[in-house]
């Protein structure tokens, strides 16, 4: 008799390749391990063409890598899972969400809820395992492309019992749900209400765009002071894109930095004469010099 219980037995390749998260590509510290830096792939890529190509690119002024240029720093390169893409007419891919349409964001955002939730859930533990190696002050996030997009959700969503992540690196991405995170609070708000202490308005958006982001991921909503800042707030973040990204077009990594600065966080913008990928060697000297900028020993 056919085995029909949903049991591994029962299930194709490519369903239980959707139900397993694959082992992350990790490149240990050449030195004493001080830092972690997490970056994601963009769609339909993995960990070792992104991860080992990245790698190899060195700066203009001594033509360092990355790894030769943070001798501390343990790079951790995730894969996706499969997921079937509504994009490529439910082909499965490695993503770390579906989504309907760049072009149009807004269509078919349904499609992004599952992946980002099981994304976000994934991260953070990921995150908490190498905080406790080296302390989440000291642990960074990033990504390309998609990877960014879903990077940039975890950073709203992810809030440690203390501290905050030592920055975010992002390169051709965008944010998805944009609009959602600084529009005004509606009536129903539980901040309409006047308290006896206000709420400052940066840090009620701020939670509020935590709480939004929580949601999306199904998470429950921050038990915070109401005067205290979600941790992504304390995140200093890097952002880069290509002028003539075909794929992302850079309003849409101008749309994420804009509403990240109007949320308060620190952002350093860069625009660089390049298509849908990192700038080699002008992207890489400026990650260098604002890394090293944060990677106090």
């Amino acid at each position: 008799m056919a085995d029909n219980t949903g049991s591994p037995a029962s299930m194709s390749k490519n369903k239980m390749k959707q139900l397993i998260w694959p082992e992350p590509l990790v490149v240990q510290p050449t030195g004493t391990h001080t830092h972690t830096i997490i970056l994601l792939h963009g769609r339909g890529s993995n960990a070792e063409r992104f991860g080992l190509e990245l790698l190899k690119a060195q700066t203009s002024a001594n033509n360092k890598t990355l790894p030769e240029h943070f001798p501390g720093l343990k790079f951790i390169f995730p894969t996706a899972k499969k997921r079937r893409a509504a994009m490529f007419n439910r082909t499965p891919i490695n993503q770390w969400f579906d989504n309907g349409s760049l072009d149009e964001p807004l269509q078919k955002q349904d499609l992004q809820y599952d992946g980002l939730r099981e994304t976000s859930a994934f991260f953070h533990g990921l995150i908490t395992q190498e905080a406790q190696l080296v302390g989440v002050e000291r642990v960074i996030l990033g990504g390309l492309s998609q990877g960014c997009a879903a990077a940039l959700h975890v950073l709203l969503n992810f809030q440690p019992d203390s501290g905050a992540l030592l920055g975010f690196v992002g390169m051709c991405g965008w944010l998805p749900f944009a609009a959602t995170f600084v529009e005004p609070a509606g009536e129903d708000d539980i901040f309409d209400a006047e308290p006896a202490n206000p709420v400052p308005d940066l840090v009620r958006l701020q939670l509020s765009a935590a709480n939004t982001a929580r949601d999306i991921a199904s998470l429950p909503a921050l038990d915070l002071d109401p005067n205290q800042s979600p941790a992504f707030a304390r995140t200093p973040v890097f952002l880069g894109h290509g002028t003539h990204d075909e794929k992302v077009v850079i309003k849409l990594g101008e749309q994420a930095r804009d509403v990240l600065q109007q949320l308060g966080c620190q952002v350093e913008w860069k625009e660089y004469d390049e298509g849908h990928l990192y700038k080699v060697p002008e992207q890489i000297d400026d990650l260098v010099v604002w890394l090293k900028s944060r990677m106090l020993f």
